[in-house]
């Protein structure tokens, strides 16, 4: 019985923690290092206690997440704040199911954010001004653009981790 608890208590502080790290972003439009750096480390030192005792493969599979994030962060796909946001969730569930759920809400969510965002009179405009921006150097935003005209969407990161950790297997 107090395994159960112990289950239900972890799966409640890391949902308030996903929420608080939501809530920050939309409200301050960042994510500040001492709200994930710590459960990241965390996190990963639960993967190495996992290797030294036999299973590997939430370490190995949570390090190469680390090294696509760091990758997507320095080529400014998403911030530092998302990027290390992510290494933390990808060190708390590092499976392959959690990332085909993420990917899938991420996708799901995000898209019809997307068509309803440039849906309408603005949609010629929008489309003239992205077929430039692809036509101009530096596809990708500039770490400047990310800092004054980023989106605070952490949430649709956090989604997926509150998903998995209450539906999934963890």
């Amino acid at each position: 019985m107090s395994n159960q608890w112990l289950e239900l208590a972890f799966r409640v502080i890391i949902t308030l923690w996903l929420v608080a790290v939501a809530v920050w972003d939309s409200i301050a439009r960042r994510i500040p290092n001492w709200l994930v750096l710590p459960v990241a480390l965390l996190a990963l030192g639960w993967q190495v206690y996992g290797a030294i005792r036999g299973n590997p493969d939430g370490l190995i599979f949570a390090l190469g997440a680390w090294v696509v994030l760091y990758t997507m962060w320095r080529a400014h796909v998403f911030g530092g704040g998302d990027a290390k946001f992510l290494m933390a969730l990808f060190a708390m569930f590092p499976t392959a199911q959690f990332l085909l759920l993420f990917s899938l809400v991420v996708l799901a969510v995000s898209i019809p954010i997307i068509v309803i965002k440039y849906v309408g009179p603005r949609l010629r405009g929008s489309l003239g001004r992205a077929q430039r921006r692809t036509l101009e150097p530096g596809l990708l935003p500039t770490a400047e653009n990310l800092r004054t005209r980023g989106q605070p969407f952490s949430w649709t990161f956090a989604l997926p981790g509150v998903l998995y950790l209450w539906l999934g297997r963890f």
